[in-house]
């Protein structure tokens, strides 16, 4: 009789010891999941299942619940769907109770933890971040979609502008850029730069300005600006301001085609650029040099000396 005992007691420890180790491996759990997904803001569930019995018909349900980087327990009892039953309570509006993993009897983790129910969780997870996906590949769509057409908007706008030079060269370059900006981003970049480079130095070159020694982007844009007609004097305060940041956008243009270019040697094959960057330089240098473009024009009808 001893041994039986004590065998029965030595069942028991391994038990107690099982049952720790599937807690440690519930926190492992919750620890892999938040490493997996950090911050996504979605809930994910299990399939449910019987954690506790007390009697015939009586027992404890529920299913593990991921949200915010943490699982959590959501159960229910057979009273508590007596009492929702004799309310009429609709099956989907009958709430769950919500327990942290920590704080779960160890019995339910058995359960929780087979391999069908937590299979039920990834899948849960799975088909909630397909649905997230699905959401923003239509978001993207419809912004690529909106950018594109602004962007074509820009263009013609471009292109206009230089109609009202006649210089063939910034035509050529100007198409160059738009070809290249769609077959390859570091080319891309080169070009954009350089097309507005010769925007600023042909409005130079049409004042008989001296183009200044340093010809990068910033001392040419800087001369062209002093160059050009300023008859609204009220206005020129404020339009300094707009200046600035047009000089912000051709230096990001600059310090862009340096980097990451098929100019000065540039090793722009160790960092792979997004087309979408050279979609933006063109975008940017077009910006800038259609307000160049329109005050040259202005101050070329003006008459006017430059400010």
């Amino acid at each position: 009789m001893d041994d039986k005992i004590k065998a029965l007691g030595a069942q028991k420890k391994r038990i107690e010891a099982k049952q720790a180790e599937l807690a440690e491996r519930a926190r492992t759990l919750e620890a892999e999941l938040g490493r997996a997904f950090g911050e996504l803001n979605f809930i994910g569930a299990s399939a449910r299942v019987t954690l506790a019995q007390h009697g015939p018909d009586e027992y404890t349900y529920g299913y593990f619940r991921y949200e915010d980087g943490e699982l959590s327990v959501g159960y229910r009892t057979t009273d508590d769907d007596v009492v929702d039953a004799h309310d009429r309570v609709p099956d989907e509006a009958r709430a769950h109770s919500l327990k942290p993993l920590a704080n779960c009897p160890r019995e339910w983790l058995e359960p929780l933890l087979e391999e069908r129910t937590l299979g039920s969780l990834l899948k849960n997870i799975g088909d909630r971040l397909d649905e997230q996906e699905r959401r923003l590949d239509g978001s993207l769509s419809a912004l690529r979609a909106i950018v594109a057409s602004e962007s074509a908007q820009l263009d013609g706008q471009m292109e206009a502008s230089l109609q009202t030079m006649d210089n063939d060269t910034l035509k050529r370059l100007w198409g160059e850029a738009l070809d290249a900006t769609h077959l390859h981003t570091a080319d891309g970049l080169t070009r954009s730069s350089s097309f507005l480079e010769s925007v600023c130095a042909a409005i130079l070159l049409e004042h008989r300005v001296e183009l200044p020694r340093d010809k990068s982007m910033a001392p040419l844009f800087d001369t062209c600006i002093r160059c050009l007609d300023w008859p609204e004097k009220k206005a020129l305060a404020d339009a300094k301001q707009v200046f600035a940041g047009l000089k912000s956008i051709s230096g990001g243009i600059g310090t862009l085609r340096s980097h990451f270019s098929t100019a000065h040697g540039a090793s722009s094959h160790l960092h792979p650029l997004d087309p979408s960057y050279a979609t933006l330089a063109k975008n940017a240098a077009a910006t800038v040099a259609i307000f160049l473009l329109a005050r040259h024009t202005a101050s070329r009808l003006s008459g006017a000396p430059a400010a």
